[in-house]
This record gives C-alpha cells, sequence and structure tokens, in this order.
C-alpha cells in the first residue's frame, strides 16, 4: 500500500510541529504535538492507497520538567474536537473519515514507542489501513538522523521530508505488535530538492510568525506596529512638505512626495505580504483554539486592510495642501 500527502497536508503537520519545537524555544522545552488525518482508502490489497485530504492538529504535551516522561494530556475539548472533524468529513462528497493519525518526535529519533503502537492499534483496528505518522523538525532542517547507539555518528539524509509513515503488521497480537513503514508520495512540489528549500524556509517563518503562547496578542501588538509605522510615515512626509514650503524650497516639492509616496507604498507591500503569513497560519492551530481565536485574528488583519484603503486619500488630500 501506500500513501498520498497533499503539499497542504504537510505544511499543516511542519508548522504545528514548528511552533512548539524551533530555535526561539530552549531544547528542554521542546514539545510533541498531535493530530489526526482526515482521507479516504482506495483500492484492495497490494494496490490500496491512503489518500490524506487533511491534517488536524489536535493538542500537545503539558511540560512537566517533574516527569521521568511527559504525558499528553487529553482533555474532553480534545475528544469533542476529534468527533466534529469526523462527523463534518462523513459530510463530505464523497465521504471521508479519520484514517490515521500523526505526532511529533522533536529533536529525537523517529520510530514508534509502545505507547505510539498503542495509539495506532486504536486506529488501525477499526481500519485495518489506518496509518501512523511521525516526524521530526530537525531531521528535516538537518537532515541527519540520529544514530542507533550512543556515541554513533549521526546518519546523513538527502532531500528527507524529516518524518516516516508506518502501520501495524500483526493487529492481533495487540501492544506487542511489530510495525512497518509505508511508501508515500508527496504531491504538489517539482522535485525534493524544491520540497527541501520550500520547507526550510517555511520552518523559518513559522518559527518567526507563528508563536506557542498569546497567538491573538502576539498579532494584535504586530499589526498595531505597522499601523503606527504608516501613520508616522504620512505625518512625517507631511511635516517634511510644510518644511520645505517654509524654506521656500516650493519647486521640491513634487519629487520628495513622489519619492516618499514610492517607499510608502513599498512598506505597504512588503508588510502586506508578511500578513500573509498570519493569513495562512490560522489553519495550523489546534481545532480548539480555532473557533475563539480565528474571528480575532480575522479582525486584527481588517484594521490593516481598513486603513491600507484609505491609503491612496490620505496621500491625495496630503498633495492638495502643496
Amino acid at each position: 500500500m501506500s500513501v498520498i500527502i497533499p503539499k497542504k497536508v504537510y505544511k499543516t503537520i511542519v508548522a504545528a510541529a514548528v511552533r512548539f519545537a524551533n530555535a526561539k524555544i530552549p531544547r528542554d522545552d521542546w514539545l510533541e504535538v498531535s493530530g489526526i488525518f482526515i482521507g479516504r482508502n482506495e483500492g484492495k490489497g497490494n494496490k490500496a492507497k491512503v489518500i490524506v485530504t487533511e491534517a488536524y492538529p489536535i493538542m500537545h504535551q503539558e511540560l512537566d520538567k517533574d516527569a521521568v516522561i511527559d504525558q499528553y494530556k487529553w482533555t474532553d475539548e480534545d475528544y469533542l474536537s476529534l468527533a466534529l472533524i469526523d462527523d463534518e468529513a462523513i459530510c463530505r462528497d464523497p465521504p471521508e473519515f479519520t484514517i490515521g493519525w500523526w505526532h511529533t518526535h522533536p529533536g529525537f529519533k523517529i520510530m514508534m514507542s509502545h505507547i505510539d503502537i498503542r495509539t495506532t492499534l486504536s486506529y488501525q483496528t477499526n481500519n485495518p489501513l489506518a496509518i501512523s505518522l511521525v516526524f521530526n523538525p530537525l531531521r528535516l532542517t538537518r537532515q541527519i538522523e540520529p544514530a542507533d547507539k550512543k556515541g554513533d555518528p549521526d546518519i546523513k539524509l538527502k532531500n528527507d521530508p524529516g518524518f516516516k509513515i508506518y502501520r501495524l503488521d500483526d493487529v492481533e497480537k495487540g501492544i506487542q505488535a511489530s510495525y512497518s513503514e509505508i511508501d508515500f508520495e508527496i504531491q504538489g512540489f517539482d522535485s525534493l530538492e524544491e520540497m527541501l528549500v520550500q520547507m526550510q524556509k517555511f520552518v523559518v517563518d513559522v518559527t518567526m510568525n507563528l508563536p506557542k503562547e498569546n497567538v491573538v496578542e502576539t498579532y494584535e501588538s504586530t499589526v498595531e506596529n505597522m499601523i503606527n509605522k504608516l501613520t508616522a510615515q504620512l505625518q512625517g512626509l507631511d511635516e517634511y512638505l510644510q518644511t520645505l514650503v517654509r524654506k521656500g524650497e516650493q519647486a521640491r516639492v513634487h519629487e520628495v512626495l513622489e519619492a516618499q509616496k514610492r517607499d510608502i507604498y513599498k512598506y505597504v507591500t512588503d508588510t502586506t505580504e508578511k500578513l500573509e503569513n498570519i493569513k495562512e497560519f490560522k489553519d495550523y492551530l489546534e481545532f480548539k483554539e480555532r473557533e475563539s481565536m480565528i474571528p480575532r485574528i480575522d479582525e486584527i488583519i481588517n484594521r490593516w486592510e481598513t486603513t491600507v484603503g484609505k491609503l491612496d486619500s490620505t496621500l491625495n488630500e496630503i498633495a492638495k495642501k502643496f
């Protein structure tokens, strides 16, 4: 069997993982993330395919520095998320369903622990083609896999997406089941080289623009600073032109006005491109965050768009004064 993974699904996993394990967070504070796949099965036997259409981040570990192993703590809200996602998927045309799960091993070897096997068992018991994907963001960015034995050199990789996909070989053995790797295809890239370049840049974008906590507050501060800078540029232009007139340098007004307008429009263009990240990153929030956060983020973005929408008229008003 094989698995088909669209680019948007891959980016969702990477973004959700990097949000809680990146260069801005101390490595001891990196957290595992877990989510589910929605999709459908096609074909049978050796020709069977698992078609993934969506990846949903559901939850992350709670950091407990006194614990030997950090534990996932599923809440009623997490279980409700799973039910809501599955209910929505079955209503699609064609109908889809939960076809497996994914989680991250930030900074350590990709494999299946006993806990991972138990979780996969819960999916594969009901759906023999259910899959389990394990992703390590450090494997993607550094293109290495930690050695099996401590002290051995790391294993160098090439154009590796940072994950492997597994399924249990012998479900009837329960938590003693063995597992094996499943072939997969990531769609949406022209080549593996292009994939690596794009996704390593994407990791940087996520690190800089998708905070672990206080997402709405961070975006609100970011947009407020953007608006304040634009306002300051417009005020500075007005005052500069007034100064030229007072000095009797009226002939320079048109030249200065046009030059400053170009700078202002460039700032707006560059800043609007940065906001596209915020718009995209809404899709990478945990499912339980979305209902409360997305409307607030949309309102924040709308403030910038409203301000920019008035830019032409503001510049025309300044020009009319001189």
